[in-house]
């Protein structure tokens, strides 16, 4: 499960425990594709991992593990629509198991913000950081945590509020002055959403 914040989730103890496919591992071909860049493949594969896990009856946990995957795999690819419903069928299914919610939510608002909606994503970003705060996020994976603050920042801009997205900027630095160069030298946290939309005329 590719989640923003993975650190905070490994302290959370909220992964998902591995399940063994009975036929090919549709889920470790999609992870292998994402690291690789190829998001093309990475969406097909984790729409094969869906359907396995939905028709074999897993546990709502492992079918919500590859939701969210598939989710962010149809976002960067610029199927929008069908983002939204994997992530936020991630999100439902999430809330069945009592696991942690924070990732979805934060998939959503990011994908919501690469297409402008800026209203909704300021709504996920709130949801969701209201969640990171109780788990002391900006300790546990302060880089991560910075990143959500800019692009909360940006969704609030957008929706029309300078003052609340200047805040949330002063929050971002004060982070942020705290961490070593190492840290800040770390991989981004972000799904790149929007940024294969070459391959839409591929067939899913």
């Amino acid at each position: 499960m590719g989640c923003a914040l993975g650190g905070v989730l490994a302290v959370a103890g909220c992964s998902v425990p591995e399940r063994k496919p009975s036929g090919p591992d549709y889920a470790a071909l999609g992870g292998a594709a994402e690291v690789r860049g190829d998001w093309d493949g990475a969406r097909r594969a984790f729409g094969q991992a869906v359907l396995v896990a939905d028709q074999s009856g897993w546990p709502a946990s492992h079918r919500a593990a590859m939701h969210f995957d598939y989710g962010r795999a149809l976002g960067v690819t610029c199927y929008y629509t069908e983002a939204g419903r994997e992530l936020s069928l991630a999100y439902d299914l999430d809330i069945l198991t009592g696991h942690f919610r924070y990732p979805a939510l934060i998939e959503l608002a990011r994908l919501s913000l690469v297409q402008r909606q800026y209203a909704p994503s300021v709504k996920y970003f709130g949801r969701a950081l209201g969640a990171l705060d109780r788990m002391e996020a900006s300790r546990k994976a302060p880089l991560a945590y910075a990143e959500v603050l800019d692009d909360y920042a940006l969704a609030l801009g957008g929706a029309g509020d300078p003052e609340a997205a200047a805040r949330i900027i002063d929050r971002a630095a004060k982070v942020r002055a705290g961490l070593g160069e190492a840290v800040l030298a770390q991989a981004t946290s972000r799904t790149p959403y929007g940024t294969h939309c070459g391959q839409l005329a591929g067939a899913r």
